[in-house]
């Protein structure tokens, strides 16, 4: 009936109704799509525009059926070269295109290098079209790009017959070769001037106009952002041209803003020619994860405060307000330039004068953008290039090993930053700009910078003590609060130059971001570590304090649970911190006193077994850390990368802790009875392994020095928070790294070469591994203390919720069995909000059951919901109890249910559950409690699931395990 003799009219109508009904339908889909493909050779326009309209309608949500794909590609394909044609028409082709490119369900990339080459072409042939057009072949060049790199075809094949195939538009000064290796830096400084071009003509069509602009037209304008934004993610080398083809964007959009456009004409951006920006493409971009966010998604997402901020959904606007919204969009796509950067290994970045030209922009001719958080980020990146270049190039000059060289986390860079941060938030009060302070508060906890951050914090909680949100402020404080006076210890110089600008009054110069500060020797560092004992107990209080004012708002046990999780991590390395400084302190006051020749054994063994007990509990954190980071499937990858840091950190520590006092080839102090049994060097030494990067072969070698046994026979789990060192703090803790093994390798060989006889040359062993340990103390405490962007997103926790029954459902008493029996169990296993905020599809659930005599209740029969640090060190045994079964679970490809003792006075149980789509799943398991006498007791319990992808995930127990009764009947 369609393709009869039927008006057009009717022809649409029905071919708008078929379309709706067969995007719905995977069975009609394809027949659907055949069919609008017929009226392609329709002699009316009309009827081939709303069959085009028709099909970009049941693409519209990036749905693709592999089947028609194919066949879609090869028939439009050749639509953009046709010059018969209608050009309406070639958009909505260009379109469809797009959207079959850049569909999710694509993602094996469905295109071969001969389409996608002819793609490339015809969407290069439609860049002199229209705006729309232009926009769209944008899109489609991008996502090329992209695929170009993932699928790491031979983009000299694909790029042949297309411009992007020549470099000699880079300026004959570079005289640079075309290589497979380096074909790629022209075509991406190419296309990032395309749509930096775009983004003008947009904004001269805009100005032109004095009418309110639709949504449409204000999202059109930033679309191009989103575009750069994925092309320097998956290229990140090529944000530094980004950064510099930005100033002349910023330049035009100023100027347009700035004034009532009367026949202004905006200038295209030059192409980029500068041979930095070349060597900038030329660096490694193999270790270079994709962003996950887009140019909307900044850190302003909390839901403390105001909530989101929607940049896309208006309704109309004036010229002057999408014009803001378009210095905001660079100056957001500017600081993301400088993370990815930042982020990227090997790469060698100057981008110093791109950021400083923005930041004058800005300051000169936009003033209302200057009390913003982006133009704070903005002067933030400023001064890190500015302190990168300086430290690196000096680096350079005095050619340090990695052991010794200069790092970007020095104290004068510190305190460069903490001044330069103070005197822009300093504004932004001033300016009774209170969101924008918070939001740089937020960066500086992110950071380090923990003066200014305590400063905004007590401005806010000042004066917004009635506001619901007093809690929160009021916690950030004491956290903020103590981080500053650990700094403060370490550098007590620090202290003048602070409270110094904070009193300071007037405007800020030009180049705020530019303090001047000597190498180091501006702060000097306090000669006395081992004297603060008391003053970091005091810190560590201060901590429990800010958990407190959290769980004083609390609801339930689940409310600011990573928030209270974190924090109390934090204040259980700080108790951990004070028992290795009292270790140290004893033993400096024996040196003092010239005691150290009449020490006993006793005392030596004592030392060396306290400072094994710090070690377990320090390799406990780093375990609870990445606890923290599996059991937030919603994680963000650069909070991800903060809490694998911390967990890096206390393992580093647990190993130096430990290791500075063993000498097993030369002396044993310790008997290995009086250990913990969850102890061994071997455990200790493997879990930093499984944190750096095995590729590096030194790293390796290192700690095979430390331990004869293989590590491949250590019966572990490798850690899943591994650090590859791409960011500068990374780097830094890799230099940190090496210092500490160098050193203790060379204790190590100076205790084996003296060949102990006696007590007296063990205490010189002990005292020398003490004295490395302390130097590695105070290289380890400058390290910055950062939170977590995810730190501020405050939302419902995932987890799991379990139901257990017993045998007999119908005991009124509850679960109930006859001393000497075993417990049978069914489950039932529910997950919460897993399937609304996350993407990850769980394909195996797991879950351990333990309980013990200490799991007895009192005559009360409770216990407390309260949070407490005790119930997430359980947390995080059961989970390497889960972690273990597994990996045999695994191993022998079997499911059934089995159950393990775990001495004599705990046993655990395991289970595996298969998912249901409705998140759920249904198993069972025998508990063996027949060792146990009468009484009351609680089953404990934990979960976790393993995605499509083979990725662990752990699930919080969103409710307490049942409680049974072991009583004669």
């Amino acid at each position: 009936m369609v393709l009869g003799t039927l008006e057009d009219v009717f022809k649409s109508e029905m071919l708008f109704s078929l379309s709706r009904l067969s995007s719905k339908s995977i069975i009609l889909f394809p027949d659907q799509v055949d069919l609008l493909l017929l009226f392609m050779d329709h002699d009316s326009s009309s009827v081939k525009s709303v069959a085009l309209k028709c099909m970009r309608f049941m693409f519209r949500r990036n749905t693709c059926h592999f089947p028609v794909i194919r066949t879609v590609f090869g028939r439009l394909l050749p639509l953009i070269d046709d010059e018969d044609f209608p050009l309406d028409c070639k958009s909505d082709v260009l379109r469809i295109l797009q959207k079959m490119l850049c569909s999710k369900a694509s993602s094996n990339h469905h295109a071969n290098g001969s389409e996608l080459s002819k793609l490339l072409l015809a969407a290069e042939s439609s860049l002199d079209s229209s705006l729309e057009i232009q926009g769209t072949a944008l899109e489609i060049l991008v996502e090329i790009f992209c695929i170009l790199k993932e699928v790491r075809s031979n983009n000299i094949s694909v790029l042949k017959g297309s411009s992007f195939a020549y470099a000699e538009w880079q300026g004959a000064m570079n005289n640079i070769p075309l290589t497979e290796e380096n074909s790629m830096n022209g075509p991406l400084c190419r296309i990032i001037t395309m749509i930096v071009n775009h983004i003008i003509s947009l904004v001269n069509e805009v100005a032109s106009r004095n009418t309110c602009l639709s949504s449409e037209v204000d999202k059109a304008c930033k679309t191009p952002f989103r575009l750069m934004l994925k092309l320097v993610s998956c290229y990140p080398s090529a944000a530094a041209v980004a950064l510099d083809i930005l100033k002349s964007l910023a330049k035009e959009l100023f100027l347009i803003n700035g004034s009532d456009y009367s026949e202004v004409s905006v200038t295209s951006a030059e192409p980029f020619q500068t041979s930095v920006a070349l060597e900038e493409l030329n660096t490694s971009d193999d270790n270079v994860q994709l962003l996950a966010t887009s140019i909307e998604a900044s850190c302003t997402e909390t839901d403390i405060g105001n909530g989101k901020l929607d940049l896309i959904k208006f309704d109309c606007k004036n010229r002057k307000s999408i014009m803001n919204d378009l210095i905001h969009c660079t100056l957001k796509f500017a600081n993301a330039c400088h993370e990815v950067l930042c982020e990227t290994s090997g790469a060698k970045s100057n981008s110093h004068e791109s950021i400083k030209g923005l930041i004058k922009y800005v300051h000169q001719d936009a003033p209302q953008h200057w009390s913003t958080y982006e133009s704070f980020h903005l002067v933030m990146c400023a001064c890190v290039t500015r302190n990168t270049c300086k430290i690196s190039g000096g680096n350079n000059e005095s050619g340090d090993s990695k052991e010794h060289r200069n790092t970007l986390f020095a104290p004068s860079v510190w305190i460069t930053q903490e001044l330069c941060a103070l005197r822009m938030t300093k504004m932004l009060i001033k300016k009774q700009k209170y969101w924008e302070a918070y939001k740089s508060s937020m960066y500086c906890c992110r950071k380090g910078l923990w003066f200014t951050a305590s400063f905004v914090f007590r401005k806010l909680a000042d004066g917004f003590k009635a506001d619901s949100f007093s809690f929160w402020l009021k916690s950030l404080l004491l956290l903020s609060a103590g981080e500053i006076e650990m700094k403060l210890l370490l550098f007590p110089s620090a202290t003048v130059k602070l409270v110094g600008e904070l009193k300071m009054e007037g405007d800020f110069s030009e180049d705020l971001y530019c303090t001047e500060t000597d190498a180091d020797s501006t702060l000097s560092r306090s000669s006395e570590l081992h004297g603060f004992r008391a003053k970091i107990s005091d810190i560590c209080g201060r901590t429990l304090l800010a958990n407190n004012a959290l769980a004083s708002s609390a609801s339930s046990d689940h409310d600011f649970l990573f928030q209270r999780w974190f924090i109390s991590l934090r204040s259980s390395f700080l108790e951990v911190l004070t028992n290795v400084l009292d270790i140290l302190s004893a033993h400096s006051s024996y040196e003092a006193r010239g005691d150290h020749l009449t020490l006993s054994g006793e005392f030596i063994k004592d030392q060396a077994l306290a400072l094994d007990h710090c070690s377990l509990r320090l390799s406990d954190l780093a375990k609870s850390y990445d606890l923290l980071a599996a059991s937030h499937m919603d994680l963000d990858r650069h909070s991800s990368s903060s809490i694998s840091r911390l967990a890096f950190m206390c393992s580093l520590l647990a190993f130096c802790t430990t290791y500075s006092v063993y000498f097993p080839k030369a002396c044993n102090y310790v008997e290995s009875c009086k250990l913990p049994k969850r102890f061994s060097h071997a455990s200790i030494l493997q879990d930093l392994h499984g944190r750096v990067d095995g590729s590096d072969w030194q790293v390796v070698s290192q700690l095979r020095q430390f331990m004869p046994t293989s590590f491949d026979e250590l019966d572990s789990l490798q850690s899943s928070t591994r650090i590859n060192g791409s960011c500068n703090l990374e780097k830094d803790l890799y230099s940190l790294y090496h210092f500490a093994v160098a050193s203790l390798l060379a204790v190590c060989g100076s205790a084996e070469a003296e060949q102990i006889q006696n007590g007296e040359d063990c205490l010189s062993a002990l005292q020398g591994g003490l004295q490395v340990l302390s130097s590695i103390l105070q290289k380890y405490l400058e390290f910055p203390f950062v939170v977590p962007k995810y730190f501020f997103r405050v939302r419902p926790c995932l987890g799991a919720e379990l139901y257990m029954f017993g045998s007999n459902p119908v005991n009124e008493k509850g679960m109930s069995i006859e001393p000497g029996s075993l417990l049978s169990l069914t489950l039932c296993m529910k997950w919460k909000r897993m399937l609304e905020r996350s993407a990850i599809r769980a394909v195996k659930l797991y879950c351990i059951l333990a309980t013990s005599l200490e799991t007895c209740l009192d005559a009360a029969g409770t216990r407390s919901k309260q949070f407490d640090p005790r119930r997430t060190t359980e947390m995080v045994e059961l989970n390497s109890k889960l972690l273990q079964y597994i990996k045999s679970d695994l191993r022998k490809a079997k499911n059934e249910t089995k159950n393990s003792h775990c001495g004599m006075d705990m046993v655990t149980a395991f289970a595996c559950f298969e998912p249901t789509d409705s998140g759920q799943g249904f198993s069972g398991c025998l508990l063996d409690v027949s060792s146990f006498p009468e009484g009351s007791y609680q089953i404990k319990w934990h979960a976790c699931c393993l995605d499509e992808n083979g990725s662990y995930f752990s699930l919080l127990p969103l409710n307490d395990g049942s409680i049974f009764s072991i009583r004669k009947s």
